[in-house]
C-alpha cells in the first residue's frame, strides 16, 4: 500500500484535496504537512489526525527532537523566502533547524514514498532537499507544474529549479505532436488579476481585512508575523505604481533607432519563485540588465520589458538606472512579446517562458538558471564567466545546438500529462471535475511506477 504526503499550499491545496479523494480509491494513503492553522483545521475535518503534521511556528520551536547534522544551507532558505527574510533572526533560523527532525520522522515513521509540494517557501524546499540528503528515507520530492507549452499539460519536476522532469514509463496512448508556439493560457488570467489588483474595490477589502485581521495566522511560518510589516509593503508598492504610472516613460517599438539590431531583457516579477529560487544567485535584476549591457555591442540596443504584474514592486531609482545606460531602452510593458521577439536577435532571461517561445521561432535565447526547455535548441543556460570569457557575438554563434523541435517534442509529450495544474484562485478550471481526474490520473502513473 502506497502512502504519500501533499504540502497544503493556501489555493492549491483544494486541487491536491480532490486529487487525494480519488487517489484513495485505488489504496493509496494520504497524509498532509500543513503550515496554516485555518487549514490545519480543515483538513482534520476531511483526513485523520494522525496524518496530520501541523508546521505552526509554537508548535515546531517547542519540539525537542534531536536535530540532524544534514547541511540543507539554511541561510540560503531564509535568503530566499520572502517572509523569513523579513522576520527576526530570533526564531527564523531555529524554526527550520527543528523542522529537520520534524519532517524525516514524520515521513520515516509513515513509510512515505513520495512527497507533492511546491517549491516556493523555505519548509517546502527544506522537505525536498531532506529528501534528497537522507537516502534512507527512500522517498522523493515531486514538484507538480505547469509545463507553460502547450498549454493545458504538467509534468512532475524532480528539483527545486524546475529543470529536471521525472521521466515516466512509456505509455501506449501517448499522440506526439510538434510544439509550436504559444502564448501560455495563464497569461490571460493574469492579466485579469492584475485588473483587479488596481480596482478600488480590491483594495477597499484589502484596507477591510487588515483592520479586522481577516485570515491573519501569526503561527503561519508564510505569514508576517508583525501586521505593521504587510502594511508597510503594500504602501510601498502603491507608491512605487504611483512613481511608475506618472514619472516613468516607456519606448514604443516604432520609436527605436531603425538601424540597430536588438537584443531583450524580461523582467520577472519579485518576490517570486522564478526568481528568488529558480533563479538563485540571480536574483539582483539590476545587476543582470547592467552585465549584459557591459558586453552589449556598437550597432546593439538593449531592451528591457518590464512583467506587467510587477509594476510596483520597483523604485523609481530602478528604472532611472536603466534608463542611463547607453543604447538600453526600457520597452512599454504591454508591447506584444511575440512581436518584439520576431524583432530581437536574442534574448536574455533567468528561467521566463520568453526563452522557451524563442528557442521555438529559432531564436537565440540564454537563460541564467537551469531550465527544462535548455535542452531544446537555442536555448542555453549561461553564467557571468561566459560573460567574461566570451563577447556577445562569440556566444551567440556557438549557442545553436540542442534536441530540434521534433524530438524535445516527443520527450517533453512523453513524459508530461494532460491537465491544468493550478489553483483554485489562479486558474478555477483546474477544480472541474473533468481536470481532477485527469490529474489524478497522472498522480497515480508516478506513484504507481
Amino acid at each position: 500500500m502506497k502512502k504519500v504526503c501533499f504540502i497544503a499550499n493556501y489555493f492549491k491545496t483544494h486541487v491536491f484535496i480532490e486529487v487525494a479523494k480519488e487517489l484513495k480509491q485505488y489504496g493509496i494513503i494520504s497524509y498532509w504537512i500543513i503550515p496554516n492553522r485555518k487549514q490545519y483545521l480543515e483538513l482534520k475535518t476531511k483526513f485523520s489526525k494522525d496524518r496530520l503534521l501541523y508546521i505552526g511556528k509554537k508548535e515546531v520551536l517547542s519540539s525537542s527532537l534531536q536535530k540532524h547534522n544534514f547541511d540543507l544551507k539554511i541561510n540560503e532558505l531564509v535568503y530566499g523566502d520572502r517572509v523569513l527574510k523579513e522576520e527576526p533572526k530570533s526564531w527564523s533560523y531555529d524554526y527550520l533547524l527543528k523542522l529537520q527532525p520534524l519532517y524525516y520522522n514524520f515521513i520515516k515513521s509513515n513509510d512515505i514514498s513520495f512527497v507533492f509540494g511546491e517549491l516556493t517557501w523555505a519548509h517546502e524546499l527544506l522537505a525536498h532537499r531532506l529528501t534528497l540528503a537522507s537516502k534512507e528515507l527512500e522517498c522523493q520530492y515531486l514538484n507538480p507544474h505547469t509545463i507553460r507549452i502547450p498549454n493545458g499539460r504538467f509534468a512532475f519536476f524532480t528539483d527545486e529549479f524546475q529543470s529536471k522532469i521525472k521521466e515516466t514509463l512509456k505509455r501506449s496512448n501517448i499522440k506526439t505532436q510538434t510544439i509550436k508556439i504559444e502564448k501560455p493560457s495563464y497569461l490571460a488570467i493574469n492579466d485579469k488579476l492584475i485588473l483587479k489588483k488596481v480596482t478600488i474595490k480590491h483594495n477597499l477589502l484589502l484596507i477591510k481585512n487588515f483592520i479586522l485581521r481577516t485570515n491573519q495566522d501569526i503561527n503561519d511560518p508564510t505569514l508576517y508575523t508583525n501586521p505593521l510589516t504587510q502594511l508597510k509593503i503594500r504602501v510601498r508598492e502603491v507608491c512605487n505604481l504611483f512613481l511608475f504610472k506618472n514619472f516613468v516613460s516607456e519606448t514604443q517599438l516604432e520609436e527605436l533607432p531603425k538601424d540597430k539590431k536588438i537584443i531583450l531583457f524580461t523582467l520577472h516579477k519579485q518576490p517570486e519563485a522564478s526568481i528568488d529560487v529558480i533563479g538563485r544567485y540571480y536574483e539582483n535584476q539590476l545587476n543582470l540588465v547592467t552585465n549584459i549591457w557591459r558586453i552589449l555591442p556598437e550597432g546593439y540596443i538593449l531592451l528591457v520589458k518590464e512583467h506587467s504584474n510587477a509594476i510596483g514592486d520597483r523604485t523609481l531609482k530602478f528604472y532611472k538606472t536603466i534608463k542611463k545606460l547607453h543604447n538600453t531602452y526600457l520597452i512599454d510593458n504591454k508591447e506584444d512579446s511575440h512581436k518584439l521577439l520576431h524583432k530581437c536577435e536574442t534574448v536574455f532571461t533567468v528561467s521566463g517562458t520568453i526563452a522557451y517561445e524563442a528557442a521555438l521561432m529559432k531564436k537565440i535565447a540564454f537563460t541564467f538558471a537551469p531550465t527544462f526547455f535548455n535542452k531544446l535548441k537555442y536555448c542555453n543556460e549561461i553564467s557571468w564567466q561566459d560573460f567574461r570569457n566570451h563577447s556577445l557575438t562569440n556566444l551567440m554563434d556557438n549557442q545553436a545546438k540542442g534536441l530540434n523541435d521534433e524530438t524535445f517534442s516527443n520527450w517533453l509529450i512523453e513524459n508530461s500529462f494532460e491537465g491544468i495544474m493550478s489553483d483554485s484562485h489562479g486558474d478555477p478550471r483546474c477544480m472541474e471535475n473533468h481536470n481532477i481526474l485527469k490529474l489524478s490520473e497522472a498522480f497515480l502513473n508516478v506513484i504507481s511506477e
